[in-house]
């Protein structure tokens, strides 16, 4: 409802169902009818690849991603493109995400990074202001975005192999290298029920924690410099032995018992690192010449301290 209530612009609707059981489909289709392209596949290919098959789709200059847990405010898509007017090179344009539960605290802005490989999205759990008004982002969060069709076409859209998590990291920081820029739209607010799809009602998930951290291990090898993957292993035991101690506050968890996330985590190790030629083969595509000293500053750059990187909300 919200982004066909978009005004002052024409949008195109594409709904990619990724092997849902609970009857979306049907839903979906006696709701919305012809107002929508509704693409049904047969299971869960996960939401990188689903992303490429809407980015296919889509006829118009821009593509806006919206997670199937945000709201869109009603001038979103409009506030947004008018950002985009301002240089011919702008790929990606980031909105404001806010809380839906709590419409003063932010969801995020764009996405920052941890010295472990983790990104997560900026200024989580802070309250609005004006001071967040700017170009205070690079990375935007695939919650919510705008991309331009023709920077996916360039870059061959979302790595797949990621599945869900950090491919719009990846996304962000190729863009970054191929000369892209990124901007923050504050007018063009996004409302997040925040992990409503993976994690339900508590924010983590043994999925979602394999996912993570999976993940952010394929991001260190990719983009982060050679002496902070070799300090990898003791800087993601700081962060994990913070995040342990916060754990142990949640004690009416359902997703097992604490071994059971021990194994996530060591598998995830495992399967990333089972992928490590493909990863060293897309550094060395990407981080030539100056490539590494620009990819290094924009991590610190856009910096996220261990107490906001390692939150479990």
């Amino acid at each position: 409802d919200s982004v066909l209530n978009q005004k002052g612009i024409e949008v195109e609707v594409i709904v990619i169902d990724n092997g849902s059981t609970d009857g979306s489909c049907q839903k979906i289709e006696k709701t919305f009818g012809e107002k929508i392209k509704l693409i049904k596949n047969s299971i869960n290919m996960g939401f990188a690849y689903a992303c490429n098959q809407g980015f296919e789709l889509a006829e118009g200059e821009w593509v806006a991603l919206l997670n199937n847990d945000a709201c869109a405010d009603p001038l979103w898509l409009k506030h947004s493109l008018e950002s985009a007017k301002t240089s011919k090179k702008i790929g990606v344009i980031i909105p404001k995400i806010i809380r839906a539960d709590e419409r003063d605290v932010l969801d995020g802005i764009g996405v920052g990074f941890w010295l472990d490989g983790l990104s997560r999205a900026k200024y989580r759990g802070e309250l609005d202001s004006q001071r967040f008004n700017q170009d205070c982002a690079v990375v935007a969060s695939g919650c919510a975005c705008i991309y331009s069709k023709k920077m996916v076409k360039e870059l061959a859209g979302f790595d797949s192999d990621f599945f869900i998590y950090s491919e719009d990291t990846d996304l962000g920081l190729k863009a970054f290298l191929g000369g892209w820029k990124a901007v923050v739209a504050p007018k063009a607010i996004v409302y997040h029920g925040y992990s409503q799809t993976t994690a339900p009602g508590a924010g983590y998930s043994i999925f979602k924690l394999y996912q993570v951290e999976r993940n952010r291990i394929w991001i260190l090898l990719r983009w982060y410099p050679i002496y902070l993957i070799l300090l990898s292993p003791f800087l993601s035991f700081i962060r994990l032995s913070y995040q342990f101690l916060q754990a142990l506050k949640i004690r009416d968890s359902k997703e097992g018992k604490f071994w059971s996330w021990v194994w996530a985590f060591l598998r995830a190790i495992k399967d990333a690192l089972a992928n490590f030629p493909k990863q060293w083969k897309i550094r060395k595509h990407w981080l030539k010449g100056n490539a590494k000293k620009e990819i290094k500053n924009l991590i610190y750059d856009q910096f996220i301290p261990l107490r906001k990187i390692a939150r479990l909300d």
